[in-house]
């Protein structure tokens, strides 16, 4: 009853247990192709078997390919042929082909033949127990120890326990045979193991330890505690020590991967730092072309990545001696590496890897993959196709790319056709291509964009448009035969509320066909209020590059709002800049308002009235550049930024004609110069006025006002000095020095006052 559940625990040992160098894919196809029926022109069945079974010998002893081997010999085990068998029992038999006799031991691998049964098998004990009994490579014997998991440990128990304690055997001959007990699940075997600890060979009793921790079997120095060891693996059952055998295997192979994770990350760190500490690009090149032909997967990624790093980091970096390396990359046989190696060509355009990269797109079997190749042909076909390039791409290479590109267009499935519309896209900009290509590829843009519908169709319309879009830019050689195709394409999908992304390109296309009467459109059609932010910044920058006055109010509008303000500020700023100088005081007034609603920040407004005071200057607007000299100022006091409200006010001091200008100025300039305690060119300044009898003293004069604020504010905290600076100004009108000594005596015993109290409050306190 529990015969059954033992089977399907043993089988699962078996299959989790071997070594992986098995690939039963191209065996099961090779064995289905072994049993096809004869075609009906073969001269006789007998004749076709028997040049099968000749080149299939010749492939088993001579072929050079360790695969081709393989495949030969289960060619052969599986073959109804008796001479067939008989060839592959001679191989196992003789010592004079040790490749052959390998392959023959890994067809037998249980993993290989478990997919069909083989029959007779009992034929092949007797010859790897002889393998196993004889053979001193370790490589070959440990094989012929895998191929016995085919039988029941019954059938060769006795053969290999009796080997195991020959002592007339070598050493290294014992060790497989304690590795085969090893690889066999069973109590039975174990047991053997166990026995085998009070073998009086050190070497033997070493080998049998760990194969016993190996398969999770503690072991005791102590021979009590051997026995009990046993005698608990006896009673717990077949079916118990089968499972927990199981168990333990699977979690040694976790901690086996986690331990090869961790080394693997080390090493590759320690090839990181190397790398680094190379000297110069030469060495570092080398270094990596060494590296790239490494024997280890995960080694040739590393390279691979650095490469990728190394181009982000250095544009100009001459990777041309990797080229051979790189070409031979594109078909390696791991797949990571085939996707990583067609993303390192994709960023390296300038190495002439078009032709070997085609080769590998019409053999590839990964659909991840054929899409990167096709993209690293883009690229390498279109750097290959400009006049400064070091290398031609054959016009057939280019054809075929576009024809490839044509299928994956032509495709359902989405990134395809987004990876076909990118390569005809891009191409389809280099001349060099015949009229005939051109016409048909730019025809199935437009006919597969007609053809996508609703649903899952509908996201592959952007990715065309976008592709519509490119070839109708000014820098492609086909723009007016694409303008007059899709230009009605770009209108029409101007509408779609469905995509987003068709919107987008579609506005890319109408900018690339009518860039000057875009903007106008898109004005009508009430797009610069559209719900998608992308859409809206496209049409802002759009603004920036070519708006006029007519943009100035929509843009007003966006000026403030969280994500589009300062890009419409900025795009406003680059239309004050090109707009009729008439239209600067007006907008001035907008952008006082638009500030005391809080929309314009001071910086946003210092950056307008500083262009509108280079303009004025430019142009010689005498009153626009006054005006906004005078809101500059005013801004500058607004935000502390007093060393530049002196410079631009000192300008305007200096400019001025009139005394009513003077005046104007001088107060706002003094203010300045007492918040910058710069109490020197405050003395200055009042001295002039004082000279140019330009002063009124009466208290509702300028001067007296702003000094009278400066002495009463709080803030202030030393008026003793500017009292100080006062003093020394020399008047020399008699009336206004009585006045103005007057004012001092006054200002002065106020002071004197005040900081009597201050003095006696502190001595209170």
């Amino acid at each position: 009853m529990n015969a059954p559940r033992i089977q399907v625990l043993l089988s699962l040992l078996i299959v989790c247990c071997p070594p992986v160098w098995i690939g039963q894919q191209a065996v099961s196809a090779a064995v289905r192709a072994q049993e096809a029926p004869p075609t009906a022109d073969a001269a006789s069945p007998e004749a076709a078997m028997d040049t099968q079974l000749r080149i299939n010998k010749t492939t088993l002893l001579e072929n050079s390919i360790s695969k081709n081997r393989i495949d030969a010999a289960t060619l052969l085990l599986f073959s109804e042929n008796p001479a067939a068998r008989e060839i592959v029992l001679d191989v196992l038999r003789r010592t004079d082909n040790p490749q052959a006799r390998a392959a023959v031991c890994d067809a037998l691998n249980p993993a290989r033949v478990g997919q069909k049964p083989l029959k007779n098998k009992d034929d092949f004990v007797k010859p790897l127990i002889a393998i196993l009994t004889s053979e001193e490579d370790p490589a070959i014997a440990k094989r012929a120890a895998e191929a016995t998991l085919l039988f029941g440990y019954s059938q060769v128990q006795q053969d290999l326990e009796k080997a195991a304690t020959d002592r007339s055997l070598s050493v290294n001959v014992r060790i497989i045979i304690i590795y085969a007990l090893k690889r066999h699940p069973d109590t039975q075997a174990v047991a053997k193991l166990i026995s085998l600890l009070e073998s009086p060979d050190p070497p033997i009793l070493e080998a049998a330890a760990a194969a016993l921790v190996s398969v999770g079997i503690p072991v005791s120095q102590d021979a009590a505690a051997q026995r009990q060891m046993l005698t608990e693996l006896q009673q717990r059952g077949p079916e118990a020590f089968l499972r927990e055998r199981l168990v333990r295997q699977e979690t040694r192979v976790r901690e086996l991967e986690t331990d090869l994770s961790d080394w693997q990350k080390r090493y590759l760190a320690s090839l990181s730092d190397l790398h680094d500490s190379l000297p110069n690009e030469v060495a570092k090149t080398e270094f990596l072309a060494r590296q790239l032909n490494s024997q280890e997967i995960v080694v040739r990624l590393w390279a691979l990545d650095k490469l990728q790093e190394l181009r982000r980091a250095k544009g100009t970096l001459k990777l041309s001696v990797l080229e051979p390396i790189l070409s031979a990359l594109i078909s390696d046989p791991s797949r990571q590496v085939r996707v990583k190696t067609a993303r390192v060509l994709a960023l390296i355009g300038e190495l002439n890897t078009s032709k070997p990269l085609l080769e590998q797109l019409k053999i590839e079997q990964d659909e991840q993959n054929k899409r990167e190749i096709l993209v690293a042909l883009r690229e390498t076909c279109y750097a290959g196709s400009m006049a400064t390039a070091a290398y031609k791409v054959p016009d057939e290479v280019r054809r075929e790319t576009l024809d490839w590109a044509v299928k994956f267009l032509n495709d359902a499935d989405t990134e395809k056709v987004r990876s076909g519309a990118d390569v005809i896209g891009k191409l389809l900009e280099q001349d060099g291509l015949k009229p005939a290509d051109v016409d048909r590829c730019l025809n199935v843009l437009s006919t597969r964009y007609t053809q996508s519908g609703a649903g899952a169709e509908v996201g592959v319309r952007g990715y065309l448009l976008g592709a519509m879009a490119r070839l109708c830019a000014t820098r492609s050689v086909c723009r007016e035969q694409a303008v007059k195709l899709y230009a009605g394409l770009f209108e029409h999908a101007l509408a779609d509320k469905t995509d987003d992304v068709a919107r987008q390109n579609a506005i890319d296309g109408w900018i690339n066909v009518d860039k000057p009467g875009a903007l106008r459109k898109f004005r009508e059609n009430n797009m610069t209020a559209d719900s998608n932010v992308a859409i809206r910044r496209k049409l802002v920058d759009l603004a920036s590059e070519t708006g006029t006055v007519q943009d100035l109010d929509w843009l007003a509008e966006k000026v403030g709002i969280a994500g589009d303000g300062e890009a419409a500020w900025q795009a406003m700023l680059k239309i004050f800049k090109r707009s009729d100088l008439a239209i600067l005081p007006g907008w001035a007034a907008k952008i006082d308002v638009l500030a005391a609603g809080g929309k314009i920040a001071t910086e946003q407004r210092i950056a307008f009235f500083t262009l509108v005071e280079q303009r004025a200057q430019n142009e010689n607007a005498a009153d626009l550049l006054k005006a906004a000299r005078m809101s500059l100022a005013q801004l500058y006091v607004a935000s502390n930024n007093l060393k530049q409200a002196s410079e631009c006010l000192n300008t305007l001091l200096g400019a001025a004609v009139t005394e009513e200008e003077r005046q104007q100025v001088q107060p706002q300039l003094l203010r300045v110069y007492l918040g910058l305690a710069s109490m020197d060119q405050a003395s200055d300044l009042i001295s002039k006025c004082l000279l140019a009898k330009d002063l009124d003293l009466s208290s509702d004069g300028f001067l007296v006002k702003v000094i009278e604020e400066y002495l009463n504010n709080p803030t202030t905290t030393e008026p003793g000095v500017l009292l100080g600076v006062l003093g020394q100004i020399r008047v020399r009108d008699s009336g206004t020095s009585q006045t103005w000594h007057a004012l001092l005596s006054r200002w002065s015993e106020r002071f004197a006052k005040a900081k009597k109290a201050e003095d006696g409050g502190r001595t209170n306190n």
